[in-house]
């Protein structure tokens, strides 16, 4: 009498059906959907794209132009001569003519790039 009862065969079939059910319709979830049951060929997915930032307000030409000038610009300041050209020595003796009698008056922070001469 201690015998548990075994469920009926139908009960079993539904919730598997139902399990099945969930399964699948979750999977189709993650499939890419084409249309019902298109054949889609490679050449066809295959577009080119021709699009670009242009800002409102401007012709593509003009915004090309505009980024031409900045680029130059962004050119021309690298090519420029940032810091100091002298070597320390030449510093501290400017430095001590200037200021004479005044030790650490005219305190200045000396960039050196590119070498002990800088880039010339």
């Amino acid at each position: 009498q201690s015998q548990k009862r075994k469920p009926p065969q139908t009960l079993i079939m539904q919730f598997r059906a139902i399990i099945l059910a969930a399964l699948a319709a979750t999977g189709m979830a993650f499939v890419p959907s084409t249309g019902k049951f298109a054949v889609v060929s490679r050449s066809a997915q295959r577009t080119v794209t021709n699009m670009a930032y242009v800002p409102d307000g401007l012709t593509p030409a003009q915004y090309k132009k505009l980024k031409a000038e900045e680029d130059k610009k962004k050119k021309d300041n690298k090519k420029k001569m940032k810091g100091s050209v002298e070597t320390l020595t030449q510093w501290q003796a400017r430095s001590a003519e200037k200021f004479k009698n005044m030790p650490g008056a005219g305190h200045v922070y000396v960039k050196i790039r590119g070498g002990e001469l800088g880039d010339r």
